[in-house]
């Protein structure tokens, strides 16, 4: 791996451009003198792989989104397919981003160049359909180029193997060596589309690919017992928030008997500046003020939203009063995981529920109450796919639900990331079913006790903000927590992922079959916890909190005050948590 100075000064000559080189010689002019800015920082420190590939601002330099950081990416990923398997192949999917379909085909190309089939998609596809159709081609892997939920100055490469799952241990620090390792910028071939070995080896993918989708989720059977009028006369209010949703998940609805879907038009065509939100995000309540909108002039029953590349999902459902309730990710995930739990199962089969480390405990109580199996992973779909895979390789034992709280889900075995088509096809088969979710959610509290979760990120860009996150967490490791008072509950044990060490009543059994990761979780009586890691794709630090009410309520009319206290409780313990980091 080069020197910071060394990845500047690559920069400052062939091939790049002459505009290129003369800003690169104006970041090791500023290096010099011990300047730090954002236009030092794109020459001198390269992008990393995060728990999704690699993403950052599209611009020039070895830490921006560009086609020689792509395609150097791309090289590395591809040349490991090709040198460890058998007649390798690759699917490439890209969403509506700025430089997303040059990316894309730049990566098409390559693999043309290595010998490597590869099966692209002709139009901006959602990220589940990648995974089912490295499956589906059983190719060697996948690329997918999408930054998600980010502003529009992002993009990203998302590399997935042949599972359908992302990049995981081993496979994956094998390929980031194959990517560090790639040193001259003029090693990376860029052909045209015209060129013999493009037309060669680069395939279209055709519409066959998602009408199987379709027939495997037919046949999933997550369906409810909604009858076909119901189906036909729900209301529903869709945006793909300008991504790359909108047909597929308008021709799902209508696969299922749902004739009654209506696209928010401001937001239902594909474009990458994302003109009317500030952030592409479902899990942002301003993303979805159309939605609500339209689904108010519709008197739609529930309107929903995905993000740009359509794994994450969104919604909110009509009360009474014709206002609407926004479901968070861990009571969307829990209404999805007690129904599931709860229906009749097959004999002789073992049942699974996987969720990540910072997701509701909700869950949990409701997977023991079934008697499901449920597991805990790190954050990262990648970890409940590599789960997957272990569930699949054992006889007689089947995968029910795996999600996240950031408003990833998948109810299906056939997909190995998070899904929001099967899990809007699930989530209004639910309501179609139930025809009152909140009454249901409220349900679920009694039987299973009261949880309320919260999400706080801090924002630190640049070098020196990635040292103040790192200093942060190792800080919180050196302090002896045990017995400390946090939000008015006293600490009972700590969980140390990254030197994978427990403290207090903490047991190190949980740290079984999970690689090391820079997280620690800190436990608090009456079944609370909270969760600090730097996000593995945004220049962040993240605190998660999940707090079980100390009293469980016994009607509904009981709920609300509760949830107020747990809210007021979570406030607190979030401040004085973030206080010992040493952030506030």
């Amino acid at each position: 791996m080069l020197k910071p100075e060394d990845n500047i000064l690559s920069w400052t000559k062939s091939p790049f451009s002459t505009e290129i080189q003369s800003e690169a010689k104006k970041a090791y002019e500023d290096w010099q003198k011990g300047i730090t800015s954002e236009l030092v920082d794109s020459y001198a420190h390269p992008l990393s792989f995060g728990t999704g590939g690699i993403r950052g601002k599209i611009g020039y330099g070895i830490g921006k989104m560009n086609l020689y950081t792509v395609g150097r990416a791309a090289l590395g990923f591809l040349s490991y397919l090709r040198d460890t398997k058998k007649s390798p192949s690759i699917v490439i999917a890209y969403d509506s981003r700025r430089m997303s379909k040059e990316f894309a085909e730049l990566s098409a190309e390559i693999g043309a160049t290595l010998g490597v089939k590869v099966y692209l998609f002709p139009k901006v596809t959602p990220t589940p359909l990648l995974s089912y159709a490295i499956r589906y081609f059983e190719a060697s892997g996948g690329i997918v180029i999408t930054a998600s939920h980010n502003p529009p100055e992002y993009n990203g490469f998302k590399a997935y193997l042949a599972d359908g799952g992302q990049l995981v241990p081993p496979d994956d620090s094998l390929i980031i060596q194959r990517i560090s390792g790639i040193e001259d910028w003029t090693s990376i071939p860029m052909i045209s589309k015209t060129d013999k070995l493009y037309k060669k080896f680069v395939k279209t993918v055709g519409p066959d690919c998602f009408q199987n989708y379709l027939k495997e989720l037919k046949k999933a059977g997550i369906q409810s017992q909604a009858k076909p009028k119901t189906r036909n006369n729900l209301k529903i209010v869709y945006s793909p928030l300008h991504g790359t949703g909108g047909e597929y998940m308008k021709e799902m609805f209508q696969y299922f008997g749902y004739k009654s879907v209506f696209l928010v038009p401001e937001q239902k065509k594909p474009d990458g500046e994302f003109p009317t939100v500030k952030y592409p995000n479902p899990e942002e309540k301003e993303a979805l003020a159309l939605c609500e909108f339209h689904a108010k002039k519709k008197k739609a029953e529930v309107f929903i939203a995905t993000d740009p590349d359509a794994d994450r999902l969104g919604v909110g459902v009509r009360k009474p009063d014709g206002e609407y309730e926004y479901l968070n990710g861990n009571q969307i995930g829990s209404i999805m995981a007690a129904y599931l739990s709860e229906r009749k199962k097959q004999k002789g089969k073992v049942y699974h529920l996987v969720k990540t480390i910072v997701t509701t405990d909700l869950q949990e109580a409701i997977a023991k109450k079934n008697g499901i199996k449920i597991k805990n992973v790190l954050t990262g779909f990648k970890y409940i796919a590599e789960e997957m895979k272990q569930i699949e390789s054992k006889k007689n034992n089947l995968f029910l639900f795996g999600g996240e709280e950031s408003y990833g889900y998948l109810p299906v075995p056939f997909v190995r990331d998070k899904d929001s088509l099967s899990s809007a096809l699930l989530f209004i088969e639910i309501l179609a079913e139930k025809t009152d979710l909140l009454t249901y959610l409220n349900e679920i509290y009694l039987k299973y006790g009261l949880y309320r979760e919260s999400l706080y990120s801090l924002t630190l860009e640049g070098s020196s903000g990635q040292e103040k996150i790192k200093q942060s967490i190792e800080s919180l490791r050196t302090k002896n927590l045990i017995g400390k008072l946090i939000g008015g509950r006293k600490v009972i044990s700590v969980l140390d992922y990254e030197t994978q060490k427990s403290d207090g009543k903490g047991k190190s059994s949980v740290f079984k079959g999970i690689p090391k990761s820079n997280v620690i979780q800190v436990e608090l009586e009456g079944n609370a916890k909270l969760t600090i890691r730097p996000s593995g794709t945004e220049p962040k630090v993240k605190v998660y909190s999940s707090f079980a009410s100390r009293k469980k309520p016994k009607k509904s009319s009981e709920i609300p005050s509760l949830w107020k206290t747990l809210g007021d409780e979570i406030v607190s313990a979030e401040t004085e948590f973030l206080q010992l980091a040493g952030l506030l």
